[in-house]
């Protein structure tokens, strides 16, 4: 079957590439023709080199219908791309844009396509403010609906590869956070921006989580609540790395840096707490703690409140409320904390994993929680 399409092309091809009568000037159908020789020449002798001259033909013909030369520049520039000359091959599809704007609207699936290559190739830019500028000029030439339509595209495709595997989710989100930074959606990137350090973090890559954290405060300075957080990440990494001395000074950073951001204040206090507790200082464990109750005494807070009241000893009540949130995790772990200070080793494993179970994947603290299991394990029996 291929055969005899390749074939019938042929034929097309060889009526449309007869030489046009000196003064001549092909007509509408003639040009058309035109086109299927050149599509032929691309697709079934992939000769792209003369593929593009034959599109260039059409496209350049003052008797070509709107939508032939529309689609003859768009092959031009994926044989260019093909060719390996994303230069031309832009400059062409840009042309095609600025000349046919109500024909590319017409064809959707190719301006998709279309952006996915370019911000590829706008990520490959070592300068983040030329790919900035790159994607924006892209942007600019696309109506508002289909900008955001492609923008959830592509934080759907992160979120379906996160599933999958997490740190394939990040190029996706890379081109996500661009274009709704684009759209001036500031919060939600900086968030999919601190996302990416969580995912770094999650597996194991501290160096890259503590860059993707800090790249957040950089470029979305304005989203204080998200640098706060960004912040606290940058803290559990150095926690994670068991450099104690490092892990509080970031905690401590968060109310320096971020000083109207109650709530992440209060949990880089409570984290603060922990990790004097495991450097063996008591004291000052208690003492942030302590602070919490003192200086944060709000309803609203009303659950760190208690995570404080515990680790002090002055729980009114042995029940214990696991909040349905992201958060649910953190209160077991601290529950666990309490036990263990106490000494009741077997209630203490039993909120580790609960923590663990609480966890999406390996998020905070599941990996201190797993520690903390495995220090207690039992020596083998030699």
């Amino acid at each position: 079957m291929n055969r005899l399409l390749l074939a019938a092309a042929a034929i097309l091809a060889g009526c449309a590439s007869v030489a046009w009568p000196s003064g001549a000037r092909p007509t509408g159908a003639g040009v058309a023709l035109r086109y299927e020789d050149g599509w032929y020449q691309e697709n079934g002798l992939h000769d792209l080199e003369k593929a593009v001259e034959t599109y260039r033909s059409v496209a350049n013909s003052p008797t070509a219908e709107p939508a032939v030369a529309a689609k003859a520049l768009l092959r031009m520039g994926a044989c260019y791309r093909e060719l390996g000359d994303a230069e031309s091959a832009s400059r062409v599809e840009l042309d095609a844009r600025r000349r046919f704007p109500d024909e590319i609207k017409k064809f959707p699936a190719h301006r998709l396509e279309l952006l996915h290559k370019q911000l590829d190739e706008a990520f490959n830019v070592a300068d983040a403010a030329t790919a900035g500028q790159a994607i924006a000029r892209f942007l600019s030439e696309m109506d508002v609906a289909a900008v955001h339509g492609i923008c959830e595209s592509y934080y759907a495709q992160a979120l379906e590869a996160r599933a999958v595997e997490p740190l394939s989710s990040i190029p996706a989100l890379r081109k996500a956070i661009a274009i709704s930074t684009y759209l001036r959606q500031i919060e939600r990137s900086a968030f999919a921006a601190k996302d990416i350090g969580d995912l770094y973090a999650s597996a194991g890559r501290l160096d890259d989580a503590i860059a993707a954290y800090r790249k957040v405060q950089e470029d979305f300075s304005e989203a204080k609540g998200v640098c706060a957080w960004a912040q606290v990440g940058v803290a559990e990494v150095q926690r994670l790395r068991g450099r104690l001395a490092e892990a509080v000074e970031a905690y401590r950073a968060v109310e320096h840096d971020y000083p109207g951001q109650v709530a992440q204040v209060i949990w880089a206090t409570l984290w603060m707490g922990d990790a004097f507790r495991a450097a063996g200082k008591t004291a000052d464990a208690q003492a942030a703690w302590r602070r919490v109750l003192e200086e944060f005494n709000e309803p609203g807070y009303a659950d760190q409140l208690a995570i404080a009241a515990r680790l002090l000893g002055q729980a009114r009540s042995d029940k214990v409320r696991v909040p349905d949130d992201e958060f649910a995790n953190d209160v077991a772990y601290f529950c666990a904390v309490e036990h263990e200070m106490a000494g009741r080793a077997d209630q203490a494993r039993t909120w580790y994993q609960r923590c663990t179970a609480l966890s999406k994947g390996n998020d905070w603290p599941r990996a201190l929680a797993v520690r903390a299991l495995e220090d207690a394990r039992p020596a083998a029996i030699p």
